[in-house]
């Protein structure tokens, strides 16, 4: 038999994304470039602003900032800079879209608030350079906070992966792409409200390491929001807690869906279930009760609302 070596090339994309509440943003790479971006100065009495943009503005304010982007690597790189809309990351907190794509929360078409003085850079290792931009806030904005980003991104690096199979030699080649963004918070006077809605709970997976949800919540407010609480897992008839799991849910940006992983380290043994999130808020509640759950044979399954008002 003759055995023939085929070449197999599989792309992934690998996109790191750092966030704005966190010292200024750096992304460093197999290939010794690490690069950064961020204010090139702090607000007076407001040291956080080192690491983001923060603006109090009305609609139809025109105002110009500048970025400081930083090359801090062994190697010369060129950049790609661009604006981009907030959105809330996996398991709360802020991540800005991929380049061209629209958020769909109300940060959605933020970014084109933004002109920045240079789309493209080259810095050689140890060099920085200031990159104007202005902000344009529409004049018919709704009161609230936004969020945009300004994005620096490398050029993608390949990465062959050898492994070996008994049919064949295999090669995976990893398209990784490095970029950071720093965060502009623009918030627009008026009335400004908060609003959570817990949208579902459902079983993510179940293992011999244990059981995770997923919840789903909505900020349906127009401000930043992040929540506290309670998973609660009772009987059936709701007269006994089984298991209470502590929750904290990071910075959900206004208008966003974004769904929380809550983890129980043990199997649910065969029975029926009802499951309930509590959350606090802005001095407020969400709730959401009586969701069933049926184990058979170690087999979960969700029934939809059974009962209400458990906790409430």
């Amino acid at each position: 038999m003759i055995r023939r070596n085929y070449k197999k090339t599989l792309i992934f994309f690998i996109i790191l994304s750092l966030l704005f509440f966190a010292a200024p943003v750096m992304a460093q790479s197999l290939a010794d470039i690490s690069f950064g971006i961020r204010p090139t100065t702090a607000q007076e009495g407001q040291e956080e602003t080192f690491s983001y943009f923060s603006y109090r503005v009305s609609p139809g304010s025109v105002f110009d900032d500048a970025a400081l982007v930083l090359n801090d690597g062994d190697t010369p790189v060129t950049l790609k800079l661009y604006a981009a809309d907030g959105i809330t990351s996996q398991n709360g907190g802020t991540d800005f879209t991929e380049y061209g794509q629209p958020s769909e929360g109300m940060s959605s078409g933020s970014s084109s608030w933004i002109t920045l003085s240079a789309n493209e850079i080259f810095l050689n290792p140890g060099e920085e350079q200031v990159v104007p931009f202005q902000v344009n806030i529409p004049a018919g904005v709704n009161s609230g906070q936004y969020v945009a980003g300004l994005v620096v991104e490398a050029a993608p690096e390949m990465i062959n992966i050898d492994s070996n199979s008994v049919d064949d030699a295999s090669q995976l080649v990893v398209e990784t792409i490095r970029r950071v963004g720093v965060a502009i918070v623009m918030d627009i006077p008026g009335e400004q409200f908060a609003g959570l809605e817990i949208k579902n709970i459902s079983l993510y997976q179940q293992s011999e390491e244990g059981t995770t949800f997923a919840v789903e919540v909505q900020n349906t407010g127009n401000i930043f929001l992040q929540a506290k609480g309670f998973f609660i897992v009772t009987d059936r008839n709701a007269e006994r807690v089984i298991t209470t799991t502590p929750l904290e849910f990071d910075t959900v940006l206004p208008g966003d869906t974004v769904t929380f992983y809550v983890p129980r380290a043990a199997r649910f043994a065969d029975g029926k279930y009802l499951l309930s999130i509590v959350l606090e808020y802005e001095g407020q509640r969400a709730t959401l009760e009586g969701i069933g759950m049926n184990i058979k044979n170690g087999q979960p399954q969700l029934e939809g609302q059974i009962t209400e008002n458990i906790f409430t």
